[in-house]
């Protein structure tokens, strides 16, 4: 089991895969330090080196971190794997035992989730409690003190229905195809973690696997097409687009297998009369956003009408 130092810092012995896909696995320390948002790895426990031996190795940020899972099936050679993706590369890690394997993975994910900004509450004398209100994000290296709100997407969109809670975890919610993936964000163009569910209610996310309500709602009717990425994100792979009328969501699995899967299942479960972009000519010659479908392709040039009705 990783354990806690005297600062209150996860730590321990793991063998890692430094060079991804070389089989060698190499004896590391590696330290956890959630309010650095660093874990960072050592030849040996510093404490035990002297100062000039004492750097790290490596360090992953934790922001960047998509995933955190158990890789026995993966690795099946390698006792007690698990790994960690991030910004679209996988480091496999081996724990000392099964029970090591499992804290790992959890203060690892429970470091890495994002926090659900929470509603100010009513202190009854109509005064708003304000000991919840901010965040602290670090922009240009300056820590900035932001107001907390309730969605981390634009206010006042239209394309979203209201989100309510089923009473069940994201997990436990009926579902085509559910899990992690990495989201941009609508205004300040960050990249999130988050829990995605694609359901007959619509495609949603969650701030984790545990949480009850969505922070946001797709509803099915509003989705126009589904498709792997082709726009300029040149540092991320594995993308693909959720387009709605007013708005493109760009989303980034774990590998593209991953992707594959998400598109084709959201296709396959979107209503046969959507619109599916891809070249269509208008009624003048211009080129316009396309659709499969007949019924929606003549609606957009106009030859939708009865021949019979003048």
């Amino acid at each position: 089991m990783p354990y806690k130092d005297k600062n209150g810092k996860f730590c321990g012995f793991l063998n890692a895969e430094e060079k991804e896909g070389s089989g060698k696995f190499l004896r590391r320390y590696f330290l956890l330090d959630e309010k650095k948002s660093r874990l960072y790895y050592y030849k040996d426990n510093p404490g035990n080196l002297h100062a000039d031996y004492s750097k790290t190795c490596g360090e992953i940020e934790i922001h960047f971190i998509s995933r955190v899972s158990d890789a026995r099936k993966l690795r099946p050679k390698v006792d007690n794997c698990f790994s960690i993706t991030y910004a679209g590369r996988t480091i496999y890690l081996e724990a000392e035992d099964g029970d090591d394997l499992e804290g790992w993975i959890k203060a690892l994910n429970d470091a890495s989730k994002i926090t659900v900004p929470v509603k100010h509450e009513d202190l009854g004398n109509g005064k708003k409690d304000s000991r919840a209100g901010f965040t602290a994000e670090i922009a240009g290296g300056v820590v900035c003190k932001i107001p907390m709100k309730v969605s981390d997407e634009e206010p006042g969109s239209s394309d979203e229905s209201p989100n309510e809670s089923s009473g069940l975890s994201a997990s436990a919610m009926q579902s085509y195809i559910s899990g992690y993936c990495v989201k941009q964000g609508g205004m300040r163009k960050n990249w999130k973690r988050r829990y995605f569910v694609f359901s007959e209610s619509g495609f949603q996310y969650y701030s984790s696997d545990r949480a009850k309500e969505p922070l946001r709602t797709l509803p099915k009717a509003d989705i126009i097409d589904v498709r792997r990425s082709s726009s300029g994100h040149s540092s991320r792979d594995n993308l693909f687009e959720v387009v709605t009328a007013k708005r493109t969501f760009y989303i980034q699995c774990d590998d593209p297998a991953d992707t594959d899967k998400w598109v084709n299942m959201m296709k396959q479960n979107l209503p046969t009369t959507q619109i599916s972009l891809t070249k269509l000519t208008g009624p003048n010659g211009e080129a316009i956003e396309d659709a499969e479908s007949t019924e929606a392709a003549n609606e957009l040039s106009g030859d939708g009408s009865d021949p019979g009705v003048s």
